[in-house]
């Protein structure tokens, strides 16, 4: 005799609901993303370096991936290990790079005071965001060594891509900006494969 009640029996297959995220919320699920190169160093200073690696870019948006490398040779406690959230670190809020954009059109996404987000933003009938939105992607890495990537939505027109990117726990938060090629960015949605729908 079991001391616990019998499972019930699992559910017929295909009487499960399929879920998905909305096709703004973050890169498309199942997609293999085109990638578009850039490998420009948006700050340097004693203790760190910040270079935007690359954009990785889906049918509904793109990611924006830095790389953010800290000297070595400052150790502990230094604004490098701070940023990465060592012993003395700044707050989570501080430990994260801002990263905004300005499209061609002069609209902007990523300029709030609290980390970006989207849940908030202004959305149409079909509760599509009717602004650009950033949002956290992901992150991580070692002493010496950050990946960090933000989400974009939507793809941006032709024209001017800026990328601002600012580290406030590292230099007073000194603000940097790269120039994509938005048209370079929106062609390669073409390129990114769709593994599962």
């Amino acid at each position: 005799m079991s001391f616990f009640e019998p499972l019930p029996p699992p559910p017929p297959p295909g009487s499960t609901p399929e879920w998905s995220p909305p096709s703004w919320d973050r890169p498309s699920e199942g997609t293999l993303p085109a990638i578009v190169p850039v490998g420009e160093v948006v700050h340097r200073s004693e203790g760190v370096v910040v270079e935007v690696e690359h954009v990785r870019v889906y049918p509904n948006g793109f990611t924006i991936n830095l790389l953010i490398l800290t000297n070595p040779r400052l150790g502990r406690g230094r604004s490098g290990f701070a940023l990465l959230g060592g012993v003395g670190g700044p707050d989570m809020a501080q430990r994260f790079p801002r990263v905004g954009v300005r499209f061609a059109d002069g609209r902007t996404a990523g300029r709030e005071a609290s980390f970006p987000g989207h849940l908030d933003v202004a959305k149409d009938d079909d509760g599509i965001p009717t602004e650009p939105i950033v949002s956290m992607s992901g992150g991580g890495g070692g002493s010496h060594g950050y990946h960090f990537s933000v989400w974009v939505f939507p793809l941006p027109p032709e024209g001017p891509l800026e990328v601002y990117v600012s580290l406030p726990a590292v230099d007073d938060g000194v603000e940097s900006k790269v120039v994509l090629d938005g048209a370079a960015v929106r062609s390669a949605a073409e390129r990114a494969r769709i593994i599962w729908q």
